[in-house]
């Protein structure tokens, strides 16, 4: 008997320092295709972030991307497109799910459209914040090195 494969989760970000809150949304995110699901992330290019946050991430594209591949929980990692590419990726991994952090709300609109519009039969889900105790957020961590350089 052949069991059928479980569903493809798309999820994305920038992964940069790498931290508690990364790895609970993965998990996260790779729960919610059930039972033999793969989880396959797209990891945002260097010039993608200067682009969307104004200054480029601390840790390079190809290393950010190793790191995320490591993972248990994670089947595929990939680069995303040097232009931002939506249903391209959409159209490469063929999500049944993508999952979306609590702060993406930009992503999420855009890529709801880009489904609603393509009429693709991918369900859009938000994944809920992990914390507040410890390093859940890339910009804590940052700044807690920072302090802890500034007082050494």
């Amino acid at each position: 008997m052949v069991l059928p494969s479980g569903k493809t989760v798309l999820a994305t970000g920038v992964f940069d320092l790498l931290h508690i809150g990364h790895l609970r949304f993965l998990e996260e995110s790779k729960r919610k295709g059930g039972p033999r699901s793969r989880l396959v992330v797209v990891v945002a290019r260097d010039k993608t972030v200067l682009r969307r946050k104004g200054r480029g991430p601390v840790v390079p594209e190809d290393q950010r991307r190793e790191l995320v591949a490591a993972l248990r929980v994670v089947d595929r990692a990939i680069l995303g497109r040097e232009e931002i590419d939506l249903l391209g990726i959409l159209r490469e991994v063929k999500p049944d799910i993508v999952c979306v952090g609590y702060d993406q709300d930009e992503i999420s609109a855009a890529v709801t459209r880009v489904i609603r519009k393509e009429g693709l039969p991918i369900r859009v889900v938000r994944i809920r914040r992990f914390g507040p105790i410890g390093f859940d957020s890339s910009t804590k961590l940052k700044n807690r090195v920072a302090k802890a350089l500034s007082v050494a």
